[in-house]
């Protein structure tokens, strides 16, 4: 059994590779949260892995930390995966391939191994403490990508930087209509933002490409903007751990 984990810049995803099947656990909040607690909580019951394979974002002190307790829980040193040149048919679109975002790199990686969207550019979307996207051409070329802060993060900032905002914002709020208080105003307008980043970015590949571009999407604010995108639109949960998983297909690492 390979254990392979996703830490993203408020939550780790993780999953068990045993007999080529990804088996998917629960996600959980590290922001702000003893690291070693939250290692153990997910991981304590887990029989002893051959293999830890980790897409980290998160910095140096985060895998400084787990690879201490993978050390001493299970004698291992987990390998912390980064952006190469080209891998899985992908090839990376940044100057310094290695400066990609290993969760942006694993992204297209999966994106570009569905089967649903086979042949067609995409748009790959990433919904997170970051709005990420990036553009695949349909044999792999990655044509680079564009960040931006994530609908939390937007409101956060907001919060912080403004002297309007009163009330909470319920991003839970429709989206179809204009806010009709400042908090409902707020609220839509982040997530417009969000799309008009999205839909710019599609306008720029149609154009570089000369044809249509679908989007893959993910990230766990991913149901607050998919309503909102083209028809056609595709959520992926877990791409960075799918990923990841076909690296290790690919490399044919043991299981």
């Amino acid at each position: 059994m390979m254990l392979l984990m996703d830490i993203g810049n408020t939550r780790v995803k993780w999953a068990r590779l045993q007999d080529g099947q990804l088996l998917v656990g629960a996600p959980a909040l590290h922001r702000g949260q003893p690291l070693a607690s939250v290692w153990a909580e997910l991981w304590s019951g887990l029989p002893r892995p051959q293999h830890v394979l980790v897409a980290c974002v998160a910095g140096d002190e985060y895998r400084a930390n787990l690879a201490a307790w993978c050390h001493a829980r299970w004698g291992l040193q987990p390998e912390f995966v980064f952006a190469t040149a080209e891998s899985c048919g992908v090839r990376n679109g940044y100057r310094q391939p290695s400066q990609l975002g290993v969760d942006r790199w694993l992204a297209l990686i999966g994106a570009y191994q569905l089967r649903e969207t086979s042949g067609q550019p995409l748009c790959v979307v990433g919904c997170g403490t970051a709005l990420t996207v990036d553009i695949l051409a349909a044999d792999g070329h990655h044509l680079g990508g564009w960040i931006a802060p994530g609908l939390v993060l937007m409101c956060e900032q907001l919060r912080q930087g403004t002297a309007v905002v009163a009330a909470a914002m319920d991003l839970a709020v429709s989206p179809e209509d204009f806010g009709h208080g400042t908090a409902e105003a707020l609220a839509v307008g982040v997530r417009q933002a969000a799309v008009g980043l999205v839909m710019q970015a599609l306008h720029l590949a149609q154009r570089l490409l000369g044809r249509s571009t679908v989007c893959v999407v993910s990230g766990g604010d991913t149901g607050m903007l998919l309503p909102l995108l083209p028809a056609g639109a595709v959520e992926v949960p877990d791409l960075v751990l799918r990923g990841l998983a076909t690296q290790v297909r690919r490399q044919g690492t043991r299981q």
